[in-house]
């Protein structure tokens, strides 16, 4: 028994290798043919002359030469029939259950006949339900063998159970035939072709053979309507995807989805059995890894029947589709994530108002252009600007404006320049130019010319016209550094120079303003501490009527430093005004002033300057009602003294602001006439009370007939206008005498009174109701001797 298992395990299994499994050299469809079925006759012989002995041991084991030759050309057809319909037809229940039970059968009769044969003259006499159950069992192993006979990995199952039916065919066929006493009622009765033992068992098997095809059938159809029916839920699927899909097998397409077609800008059936290779070119290096189990996630182009290429993700990986290997693509389109992408690196590197580069970029740009090998012989310009008046533009027409503006100062900015400048906004409206040549600094000069000169003209904004300037500060590399920070610190400071001197213009950076620049940002941290800790103090400058009677008095700042003594206010207002320390110090200056005149036992008024900024906040109106309330002044006490400049921006918003001041009872003061340009068309516009003559027209009327001829020509145009004049600077008894003469209605200078402390002036405007000839005995009379004069 151990032999007969032992001799069908191994030549089964052998039969296996060489029909499915053929070596490199029985690689022909006969050679694998003629080599199954030679192992598998092979091993039948054995086994049954094993098996033989083993159950008949008494009978001679000689099988005649004709009916041994007959036995095994039925095993040999019926093994080469059942491999051929295997390896030839489609892979299929029915094809399985054909093949399997065929080589059953063939070796089922293989074992009668030669049994047949060997019994001679007597005749079988056999259980037919025993040989038709061992058929059976036999043919349902080589049905399953038949069926997974291509997996690998389950060689050595199938092994066992073809070993299995090798085994027991032989053994359970012969233990179906009866014992030898059964035999003798046959002997020389030759049976007749209805009765006869090989007739009756081959029709038994071959009906077998075909109630199994058609269960076969039967199955495959029903697998056929599942798979169909799976395929179309499949197809649907597929096609509701998102993904391009597509299945192919040696560079072919054989099926794909219709978001595969509507991604190529083809018909479906356009796509199918066209080459991969025409959409998609690294296809087959995706193939090839999904061959082997290395397929991963793969950035590539699909390229559209219009010749677009699309970008998109791709996964590939094998698949049995149509009983064969294939591969199976699915192709995402990521132009979307592509433009994102690219988006979030632009914003990453670039200004998202203006388009142009941001800090980032130009770092990158400074330091790219600072170690190139050829610098040594080309200079690197690094020019900051930002906006003049920008500010203004923003508060006054809103952001939206302020956003166009910056947009076309952009535009304006690139204009002006060649290709090669790098032009950056850093901030606000902080811009930066990065310029290689090798005139410097005559290219940089002349470019900032030239961007001074692009933003002259007016600006149109929906509907509005804004005018701005800029200033440039100037950096230039190797001389002033090659560190890209450094650098940019220095264009800064340049940039502050620029401002300082006047704005509209460039400066280039010298040695020493560094030392400037911080001096001014020291003294702008001390003016802010000193603010903070009430280190500042009010002078008090009376001004007088004809008959130097006092009839106000003007409130002027004065910061006497703890180290430095006395610093004008020529000197710190400015800074104010630049660093917005103005807004709080002239807050400090409107309520001190006022708490001072409401102590006064007088009637006197008290004249504050006003900055231009307080009436860009907005916010002047309310402050001025606060203060009058918190300090008790009444409002026909107060006199807020504006510059030309004020009227000329945002008109329509100041002459607003300046009816409501008036409303409140307060005088509205011109401080320095004569000095604007436009002067004389905001007179009858603007509800004022008073103008001031500007000083200089007084220090020149006793040398230059000129100007008290423009002196005259103010005082009789303001009368006619009602409104009163004061002459500032008042120096000498003579200038006194002849503005009097001229009809100025009240006097200010140093000929009457210098500014006075808060401690003095309410002593000063009671022992002195009018000044004396020659003014303040303390009170020199040169013009180099004065204090100028600050604004509030």
């Amino acid at each position: 028994m151990i032999g007969i298992v032992a001799v069908a395990l191994a030549g089964n299994g052998l039969a296996l290798l060489v029909g499915f499994r053929p070596p490199s050299r029985l690689r022909s469809l006969t050679l694998r043919i003629s080599g199954f079925t030679v192992v598998l006759a092979a091993t039948s012989w054995l086994t049954f002359l094993l098996a033989l002995r083993a159950g008949f041991p008494l009978i001679k084991t000689a099988v005649p030469v004709g009916w041994a030759a007959a036995a095994l050309a039925a095993d040999t057809v019926a093994s080469a029939v059942a491999l051929g319909c295997a390896l030839l037809m489609r892979r299929s229940a029915r094809t399985a259950m054909l093949s399997g039970s065929l080589l059953a059968c063939g070796q089922s009769c293989f074992i009668f006949v030669a049994m047949t044969g060997l019994v001679r003259p007597f005749a079988l006499s056999y259980d037919l339900s025993g040989v038709v159950v061992v058929m059976l069992v036999s043919a349902a192993c080589w049905v399953v063998a038949f069926r997974h006979a291509d997996q690998t990995w389950r060689l050595p199952f199938l092994v066992v159970v073809t070993g299995f039916a090798g085994a027991l065919l032989p053994i359970g066929s012969l233990a179906s035939i009866l014992p030898l006493e059964a035999w003798m009622s046959a002997i020389d009765q030759p049976d007749d072709l209805s009765s006869a033992p090989l007739v009756v068992i081959g029709a038994t098997e071959g009906a077998v053979v075909l109630v199994l095809c058609l269960f076969g059938s039967l199955v495959d159809n029903r697998t056929d309507a599942r798979d169909r029916l799976e395929a179309s839920r499949l197809r649907q699927l597929a096609d509701s995807t998102f993904e391009g899909i597509l299945i192919h097998r040696h560079g072919e397409i054989i099926d794909a989805n219709e978001s595969l077609a509507d991604m190529l800008g083809l018909h479906l059936s356009e796509a199918l059995s066209s080459p991969v290779e025409r959409f998609i070119a690294s296809v087959n290096d995706a193939a090839s890894g999904a061959a082997v189990g290395t397929s991963s996630v793969r950035e590539t182009e699909v390229v559209t029947s219009r010749g677009e290429r699309i970008p998109v993700e791709m996964l590939s990986r094998p698949v049995i589709y149509g009983g064969a290997p294939a591969v199976a693509t699915a192709l995402r389109d990521i132009r979307e994530r592509k433009a994102s992408e690219a988006r979030i690196r632009f914003l990453a590197h670039h200004d998202m108002l203006t388009g142009l580069p941001n800090r980032v970029s130009l770092k990158d740009r400074l330091e790219e252009v600072l170690a190139r090998p050829d610098r040594a012989s080309t200079s690197v310009a690094l020019l900051c600007l930002d906006l003049d008046g920008f500010k203004l533009v923003n508060d006054t027409l809103g952001h939206a404006a302020g956003d166009l503006l910056l947009r076309n100062v952009a535009d304006r900015i690139r204009a002006a320049l060649d290709d090669s400048a790098f032009v950056a906004r850093i901030g606000g409206d902080e811009f930066v130019v990065v310029q290689s040549q090798r005139k410097q600094p005559f290219a940089a000069v002349e470019a900032a010319k030239a961007i001074i000169a692009a933003l002259i003209d007016p600006f149109e904004l929906e509907g509005n016209v804004a005018t701005v300037g800029t200033s440039i500060g100037i950096a230039l590399a190797p001389q002033d550094g090659t560190d890209p920070t450094l650098l940019l610190k220095k264009a800064d400071i340049a940039l502050y120079q620029a401002k300082h001197n006047g704005r509209g213009w460039y400066s280039l950076f010298e040695t020493g303003m560094d030392q400037s620049i911080s001096a001014r940002h020291a003294l702008e941290t001390e003016l802010r501490a000193a603010l903070a800790a009430d280190g500042l103090a009010l002078a008090f400058q009376p001004l007088f009527g004809p008959d130097r009677e006092i009839t106000s008095c003007e409130a002027l700042v004065r910061w006497n430093h703890p180290e430095r003594g006395p610093i004008p206010p020529s000197e710190f207002i400015p800074i104010a005004e630049q660093s917005g320390l103005i807004i709080p110090l002239s807050r400090w200056v409107l309520h001190t002033a006022c708490a001072a005149a409401a102590e006064w036992q007088s009637s006197c008024r008290i004249a504050v300057n006003l900055s231009p900024a307080q009436f860009i906040r907005g916010d002047l109106l309310a402050t001025v009602m606060t203060v009058l309330e918190e300090t008790g002044l009444a409002a026909e006490r107060l006199e807020l003294e504006i510059t030309e400049g004020v009227l000329m921006d945002n008109t329509e918003r100041t002459l607003e602001t300046l009816k409501q001041l008036r409303g409140l009872g307060v005088s509205l003061v011109l401080d320095d006439f004569g000095t604007g340009y436009s002067s004389l068309s905001y007179l009858h516009r603007f509800p004022l009370n008073k103008l001031k003559v500007d000083r200089s027209f007084v220090q020149r009327m006793g040398a230059d007939p000129s100007a008290r001829a423009i002196i005259s020509a103010v005082v009789a145009m303001s009368h006619s206008l009602s409104l009163a004049v004061t002459a500032e600077g008042v120096e000498t008894l003579d200038q006194f005498e002849l503005l009097r003469a001229e009809g100025c209605d009240t006097f200010q200078g140093y000929a009457l009174s210098r500014p006075l402390p808060a401690s003095q002036i309410a002593r000063y405007m009671r022992d002195h109701g009018k000044a004396e000839p020659g003014g303040h005995p303390e009170v020199g009379t040169r013009a180099s001797e004065q204090v100028e004069a600050g604004h509030a």
